[in-house]
């Protein structure tokens, strides 16, 4: 199956270059995706797009929602951190009379489309969370007016 799989990658244009003990790697449009062979199934098929976002200490909360909102919305692709990064994964189970080029064509446009969500769902969640650290600051300042002027009233009695 895996010739097969890299004859319909071939007959769709991409130049496959293999990456020791990682699979194959291939441009789209820009993108730099990741066909993974596994030895030991041969009827999955497994095209990746790696390191979509930056995995830092300071913004594992909005990377865990990220992986929530794309897990839990999208179809088909799903995303898992590796090392330091998040990636996109779309795996497929083949049966054997698949047309091989429209399913991997049709992979790809799944996985740039999800990145697409990607981005999109992370300017959204920064965005929410700054605007819940504004309101967090508002609501702290406002306990600090009113332990003041507690404080004001105690001192005038």
């Amino acid at each position: 199956m895996k010739e097969k799989i890299l004859e319909a990658f071939r007959d769709l244009g991409f130049k496959l270059e293999e990456e020791e003990g990682m699979g194959y790697c291939f441009n789209y449009e820009g993108l730099n995706l990741l066909y993974m062979y596994n030895e030991n199934d041969e009827e999955f098929l497994n095209i990746a797009l790696p390191g979509i976002v930056e995995v830092e200490e300071d913004r594992m909360l909005q990377i865990c929602a990220l992986l929530e909102k794309i897990n839990s919305t999208l179809k088909y692709v799903k995303t898992y951190m590796l090392g330091n990064s998040v990636w996109l994964f779309y795996e497929r189970e083949l049966f054997g009379e698949e047309d091989l080029m429209t399913v991997i064509s049709r992979m790809i446009l799944h996985l740039e489309a999800g990145l697409a969500f990607a981005r999109k769902a992370m300017a959204e969640i920064e965005e929410t969370m700054a605007n819940d650290s504004s309101d967090d600051a508002a609501v702290d300042g406002a306990e600090e007016i009113v332990a003041e002027e507690i404080a004001d009233d105690e001192d005038n009695e």
